[in-house]
Formats: C-alpha cells, sequence, structure tokens
C-alpha cells in the first residue's frame, strides 16, 4: 500500500452494516441527505512507527514505513448511537479483520463511543463517533542514479573559484 486510502475502509464499513455504500462517505462531502442516517470518515492522523531502508543493485533505494493512522468515524441521523456501537462490535469481528488485512490495513485499536448529540452548536440531530487506531506500511522506491556531474551557480561577489 502506497498511502492510507479510505475507499475501501467506507465500502468495509457499508457491507458489515448491510447498508448502501452511498451512506458511508468522506467528511468533506457535501451531499447530506438529512432523511437518512449516514456516516462519514476523516484521517486525524497519521504517525511513522518504524522504517527500514533497502538499497536494489545501487540504483534503487526501497524506503519502508509502518505506521499507524486514526481515523475518525461517526454517524448522523436516527439511532446513530446504535450504529456506532453496532459498528464498533463488528470490527472485531473474523469477517471485518480479514477484510481489514485484504486491504493492508490492522486494526490496533478502537476508541471509546462518544455520543455527540448534545454538543452545543451541533444541530439537532443524533450524532455519534468512534476513532479507529489503524497499521499499515507505506513503501517507496526512488532512483539512486550516480551524480556524474553538478553544476554549482555562484554569485559574482568579486570572489575568485579555482576551477
Amino acid at each position: 500500500m502506497q498511502a492510507l486510502d479510505l475507499t475501501g475502509l467506507k465500502v468495509l464499513i457499508a457491507k458489515a452494516l448491510n447498508v448502501d455504500e452511498s451512506l458511508v462517505r468522506d467528511s468533506y462531502s457535501k451531499t447530506l441527505n438529512d432523511k437518512a442516517a449516514y456516516l462519514t470518515l476523516h484521517l486525524l492522523t497519521s504517525t511513522q512507527k518504524g522504517r527500514e531502508y533497502k538499497f536494489i543493485e545501487g540504483e534503487k533505494e526501497v524506503i519502508t514505513s509502518t505506521r499507524e493512522a486514526v481515523v475518525s468515524v461517526n454517524a448522523f441521523g436516527k439511532n446513530a448511537n446504535f450504529i456506532i456501537e453496532k459498528l464498533n462490535t463488528l470490527f472485531y469481528s473474523s469477517e471485518c479483520l480479514k477484510e481489514l488485512k485484504i486491504l493492508g490495513l490492522g486494526l490496533v485499536t478502537i476508541s471509546p463511543i462518544r455520543n455527540l448529540s448534545q454538543i452545543v452548536g451541533g444541530g439537532v440531530e443524533e450524532r455519534a463517533s468512534i476513532d479507529l487506531t489503524l497499521s499499515y506500511i507505506n513503501r517507496v522506491e526512488v532512483s539512486q542514479n550516480e551524480i556524474k556531474k553538478a553544476e554549482i551557480k555562484t554569485a559574482d561577489f568579486g570572489i575568485k573559484v579555482n576551477k
């Protein structure tokens, strides 16, 4: 996996809850439907936990970074707290853990459930939230071509450079 992509996670959550994929969206989605409960996902943090460097035939460097990401999952609408409670339990099922592994993700931990329905200024709909801590690997290949010639330009300050 090159970077954390929430698309697969959104599909997994929709499948686990047995709801239409359109009801699980990015947190920046402008599509709202107040008639049906929906969920949003938002990447909060991504922290490097370890790294490894390998050189292949002197021309390529492979940098592998083990990372942990915290993804906020928020439910809005009728039964939001129940939906988050159900999702919390489903994430520990063997089916969800297997699907996460297929996506290149590992479930590290799930935060306590937060009932956000009474937050001032947040509106009148039911809201609940959990944070998923997921582990994943980011791998980058970089060319290490030998530098044969480098041009160095200097400003003319009256300093002579031996050539």
